[in-house]
């Protein structure tokens, strides 16, 4: 190799600020969340509210599952029956019935669960939105919880769910009757059809 004028150099270890450099440059997505995390655990003496959504589709028509956890340990539970709606729609519906429950209750802090990973990734605006239908929920969401001063949305497994998919399930179960609307509600109507839910 020295015909060549070719030299080795022996490989020097890789420094710290130039691996930090790198991850930071190529992980640009991740930073929102992990900035997002860093504010929770920070802001968790202030009284996190914890709002778990979920939704269920079957023959019967579609549900939302929504549990609201305040700070003081106190639980809020809701099924909800709707028109029949695609599980993205549906997704989106508990998401947006959630936060409005959670703002008319005078919160600052949330953390969201949910279990889909696509509701999740379009909030934070990591997976693009094709759909017009998506886009609306996406927007409709996003003005809900910039009124907010802080927040966090994770994807979390359905196990973990249970109690709000067990409301999701009553709520696209349920035959509407006379009585029944003292334990489950009826939307008559998708979220973006309106203005305001209530």
């Amino acid at each position: 190799m020295s015909e060549f004028d070719i030299e080795y150099k022996l490989r020097t270890a890789i420094k710290s600020q130039v691996l930090d450099d790198f991850v930071a440059d190529f992980s640009t997505g991740l930073l929102p969340l992990a900035t997002k995390e860093a504010v929770m655990v920070s802001k968790s003496k202030l009284g996190v509210w914890i709002l778990f959504t979920n939704e269920a589709s079957n023959a019967k028509g579609s549900g939302l599952g929504i549990v609201l956890t305040m700070p003081s340990g106190e639980t809020l539970r809701q099924a909800i029956k709707t028109v029949p709606l695609t599980n993205n729609e549906v997704e989106y519906e508990a998401l947006i019935v959630g936060l409005e429950l959670a703002r008319r209750l005078d919160f600052e802090v949330i953390e969201i669960k949910c279990n889909s990973q696509l509701v999740v990734n379009q909030v934070y605006r990591i997976f693009e939105t094709k759909e017009e239908c998506m886009q609306q929920y996406v927007v409709k969401v996003q003005a809900l919880l910039a009124r907010l001063w802080e927040w966090l949305i994770t994807r979390i497994p359905r196990e973990e769910n249970a109690l709000a998919d067990i409301l999701a399930n009553l709520g696209s179960s349920t035959e509407m009757k006379g009585s029944d609307f003292e334990i489950i509600v009826q939307i008559m109507h998708s979220i973006l059809d309106t203005d305001s839910y209530y």
